[in-house]
């Protein structure tokens, strides 16, 4: 088994980060073989005395600029191996993962990006399980162009470096951003089916909406980015007749199966109109947020000062 390094942001994770850890110190994987490193990332909370307490089984790193790319980025610079596995401070990784994920680079050496399954932690409610969908891996390896997801990714070290690590101007989406980069460079992406982990989902309708607004201010720096390469810009999917028509038609299902009494039926369909509902309004806050500074951009580019004449 090749030696691997694995890194966890962790930020105001009390919650959960004992977990995380537990799952990651009882890997079936040899001693010595793989280091565990958590990035304390400005926490408020009893997560750096909770890391603290595992003394010397986990390696703790700090990084005061906020954000998971500048934490992911902190613990690759220091990394020990040639393999980064990164997973993050609300998952718990099955005692196979390791294992599972190597052994997969091992048979595919063709692939630059490996992701694996991403499933519930102990889901109690169906907005719980239906919140599986947020993190399908095998769909996101497939789509295009694809992404990895960084809750359940392994990578080599040296291709992080190439690729110029993370984007830390990016305080969501930094796994696609990083992934398009590998992609229009012609890199190729596994999905090992057998290396899970378990992630611990939103509960309830507003945790839902207000996952669909991070994901959106995501959407929106994503499509100014590679508007070129995705063939839209952020205005223009703001103005998507398609993203409103689908959140009508999950409004229309939620009608019919309440009507027919399906309360899985309508989960589905409420959970999915709530999370997109978040999200096209997460692309139009963050366009309206950053339209001043997009302007004098624009205005600087063309040799101009907002409020003189050049």
């Amino acid at each position: 088994m090749s030696p691997v390094s694995v890194v966890v942001p962790a930020c105001d994770a009390e919650s959960t980060i004992e977990r995380t850890v537990q799952s990651l110190l009882g890997q079936e994987y040899p001693l010595g073989r793989f280091e565990v490193i958590v990035v304390e990332n400005g926490s408020r909370d009893r997560t750096p005395s909770l890391l603290a307490s595992h003394g010397s089984r986990i390696r703790v790193v700090h990084e005061k600029r906020k954000g998971a790319a500048a934490a992911r980025n902190a613990g690759l610079r220091v990394a020990s191996y040639p393999y980064i596995a990164f997973t993050d401070a609300d998952c718990v990784p099955d005692a196979s993962w390791l294992r599972e994920l190597m052994a997969y680079a091992a048979r595919n050496p063709w692939a630059d990006f490996i992701g694996g399954p991403i499933v519930a932690h102990q889901p109690r409610s169906r907005i719980e399980r239906f919140s599986e969908w947020l993190w399908d891996q095998e769909r996101a390896l497939h789509a295009q162009p694809p992404y990895a997801i960084t809750a359940n990714l392994l990578v080599r070290r040296m291709l992080l470096f190439e690729l110029g690590m993370f984007d830390e101007a990016l305080l969501r989406g930094q796994d696609v951003d990083l992934s398009y980069r590998a992609h229009f460079r012609g890199a190729r992406f596994g999905f090992a089916d057998t290396a899970v982990v378990r992630h611990v989902n939103p509960r309830n309708l507003r945790q839902v909406f207000a996952k669909g607004l991070q994901h959106g201010h995501a959407v929106a720096r994503l499509l100014e980015k590679y508007s070129r390469e995705l063939g839209q810009t952020p205005w223009q999917r703001c103005l998507d007749g398609r993203r409103y028509a689908s959140i009508g038609a999950h409004l229309a299902a939620l009608a019919r199966s309440a009507w027919c009494r399906r309360p899985d039926l309508m989960s589905h369909s409420l959970f999915h109109a709530v999370f997109e509902s978040g999200k096209q309004l997460g692309v139009w806050r963050d366009l309206v947020a950053r339209g001043p500074a997009r302007l004098a951009l624009r205005h600087h580019e063309h040799g101009r000062v907002p409020g003189r004449t050049p």
